[in-house]
C-alpha cells in the first residue's frame, strides 16, 4: 500500500539537534465546528467484510482442506487462478475487502484487507504487518510523500509435527526488496489507514468535508498514529485554519517526535504565522533527521551515479552503510560503482555481500547471476 500522507512541499535546510515538541492541544480538533459538520458522522461501514457471494468463493477453494497449510495454499491458487493476484494496481485507489474482491482494482492496502478477510473466513490465523520502507525524497532532498507499505502474515502453519512458520503474502513485493523492518499492528490501525488513504482522495477530489469525517474517524479507531494528525493538519492549513493546522501537527510529533512530514509542515504553518524563528527550528530538525536516513543517502548517490559522479557516489555510500550496514541495495549499487570504475574485486566484494543479506531468494538469485557474469 501505499498509505499517502498529504504533504505541503517545503524546502529543507540547516541541521541540528531534535528538541521535544510542545505537548500538543487536540481540544475542537475533531469536532467539526469549523467545518459546520457538528452532526455529521461517516456511516458505520465494516471494511473486512465479505458479502455471501465472496464466502461461497472461499468455502469452495478450500474444500477439503484439513489443515491450515493446505488452506493456505488453495486460498493463493484460487486467487491466483481468479485473476485476484493481477489486480489493477493503483497507489492512489483505497477499496474495501468487498470492493477490491469485486471491482479487482486497489493499491496494496485494499489487497492486504481483502487476503485477511478471505483467510479468516478460511479459519487461518493472519494479522497485518507494516513494512518501514525508505520514504522518497525529491532531486533537491524534499519529501513529496511518504510511503508505507503493509502485507499480511501468516502464522501457525505447521511445517513438521514440531514447528510452525509464518508466511507473508504481499501484493506488492517488486517495489519493495529492501531489507526493511516489518512489525505487526491491529485491525483498528489498518481500518484507521484505510480512512487515512480515503480522507486524501477525498481532498484530492475536492471534497474537504468527507476528507474530514474520513481523518476524524481513522483517528478515533486508532489516534496513536502521527501520519492522521499530519493528514488532519494538512487539511485545515488548506481550509485557511493555521492554528489548527499547527495543533494537529504538535500532535503528531507528541507521537513520534522525529515525524518528518509533520516537522516540514509546522515549519510552514509557523511561518504563515509569523513565527520564523520557530518555523527555522523546525526546518532543521527536519533536516537533521534527514541526514540520520540511511535510504536519503542511497537518494545522493543514485543521483551522483546517474551523473556518473563515482566517488561523491561511494561516499554517500559509505555514510548510508554506516547508518543501516544489512541492506543489500546499498551493496548493489556498490558493486555497480565499482564495475564503472574498472575495480572488479572490489565489485565482486560487494556483490557476495548483497547476495548474503538479500533476504528475499528471488533477489539473491540476481546477485548470484551478476557474480557469474563477473
Amino acid at each position: 500500500m501505499k498509505n499517502l500522507l498529504f504533504l505541503l512541499l517545503v524546502l529543507v535546510t540547516g541541521c541540528a539537534v531534535p528538541q521535544a515538541p510542545p505537548a500538543a492541544d487536540t481540544t475542537d480538533l475533531l469536532d467539526g465546528s469549523h467545518f459546520g459538520l457538528e452532526s455529521r458522522e461517516l456511516p458505520v461501514k465494516d471494511v473486512l467484510a465479505l458479502n455471501e457471494e465472496t464466502k461461497s468463493w472461499v468455502k469452495a477453494k478450500t474444500a477439503g482442506s484439513r489443515h491450515a497449510g493446505s488452506r493456505l495454499r488453495k486460498l493463493v491458487e484460487g486467487l491466483i487462478d481468479d485473476g485476484l493476484l493481477n489486480l489493477e494496481y493503483d497507489q492512489n485507489l483505497t477499496h474495501t475487502a468487498a470492493e477490491t474482491f469485486m471491482l479487482r482494482r486497489g493499491n496494496c492496502l485494499s489487497f492486504s484487507l481483502l487476503f485477511v478477510a478471505l483467510a479468516r473466513d478460511a479459519g487461518l490465523d493472519v494479522s497485518f504487518q507494516m513494512v518501514d520502507v525508505p520514504p522518497s525524497f525529491s532531486a533537491t532532498g524534499d519529501i513529496v510523500k511518504l510511503n508505507n507499505h503493509i502485507n499480511v502474515l501468516v502464522t501457525r502453519i505447521r511445517s513438521d509435527t514440531q514447528f510452525h512458520q509464518n508466511h507473508v503474502v504481499d501484493f506488492n513485493t517488486a517495489e519493495y526488496s529492501g531489507n526493511y523492518d516489518a512489525r505487526r499492528v491491529s485491525d483498528n490501525y489498518a481500518v484507521a489507514l484505510y480512512h487515512s488513504n480515503v480522507g486524501v482522495e477525498e481532498i484530492q477530489a475536492g471534497d474537504y468535508d468527507e476528507a474530514f469525517l474520513y481523518f476524524k474517524r481513522g483517528i478515533e479507531l486508532d489516534p496513536e498514529i502521527p501520519g492522521l494528525w499530519t493528514n488532519l493538519g494538512a487539511l485545515y492549513s488548506i481550509r485557511g485554519f493555521p492554528e489548527l493546522a499547527l495543533r494537529a501537527y504538535q500532535q503528531a510529533l507528541v507521537l513520534e517526535p522525529a515525524y518528518r512530514s509533520a516537522l516540514i509542515n509546522l515549519s510552514k504553518v509557523l511561518t504563515e504565522l509569523g513565527r520564523p524563528d520557530e518555523a527555522e527550528k523546525y526546518r532543521m530538525q527536519a533536516r537533521f533527521h534527514q541526514r540520520l536516513n540511511p535510504y536519503f543517502h542511497l537518494q545522493q548517490a543514485q543521483i551522483a551515479y546517474e551523473n556518473s559522479d563515482f566517488g561523491a557516489t561511494l561516499e554517500h555510500l559509505d555514510e548510508a552503510i554506516r547508518l543501516k550496514g544489512d541492506e543489500h541495495l546499498f551493496y548493489k549499487l556498490q558493486g555497480l560503482t565499482h564495475e564503472k570504475l574498472g575495480d572488479r574485486e572490489s565489485a565482486d566484494k560487494s556483490y557476495r555481500l548483497a547476495e548474503k543479506l538479500a533476504q528475499r531468494a528471488g533477489v539473491s538469485k540476481i546477485y548470484e547471476r551478476k557474480l557469474n557474469l563477473l
